[in-house]
């Protein structure tokens, strides 16, 4: 998943959907306005070959977050089964306390991964180390 900003500071994200071009997802600020987001929707469809096109939701934003964790240099050398980042309520509590992925990989994933993995293991099987 990329990241890219439009002209007037909204991020977003883009995902190849068809031959016909991509779906986006805004991630606008606080301090972005509806007027903001409604021009930042006419450049990108200015510039791109647009299918779909929203404004993130929550879950949305979970999911930008445990992009970050899973990207965090720290949890580069780990397997996606040592790595705390399923429970989506502690994700959503994390993410809305303003907790940073570099504070979340410390705290929740190189102290468990351990219990993490085992947990996977018991979960899913052996099958986790084909993947």
């Amino acid at each position: 998943m990329n990241y890219e900003k439009t002209t007037n500071g909204i991020m977003y994200t883009e995902a190849i959907i068809s031959s016909n071009g991509a779906g986006f997802i805004l991630y606008p600020d606080e301090h972005h306005t509806s007027q903001m987001i409604k021009a930042a929707k006419a450049e990108i469809r200015f510039n791109r070959d647009v299918v779909s096109m929203r404004v993130a939701n929550e879950d949305d934003r979970d999911d930008l977050y445990r992009t970050e964790i899973f990207r965090h240099p720290a949890t580069r050398p780990l397997k996606w089964y040592e790595i705390n980042a399923d429970n989506k309520q502690l994700i959503r509590t994390e993410r809305l306390k303003g907790t940073s992925a570099d504070d979340y990989v410390n705290r929740y994933v190189l102290p468990f991964t351990v219990e993490t993995k085992a947990h996977n293991l018991e979960q899913f099987g052996d099958k986790i180390f084909d993947i």
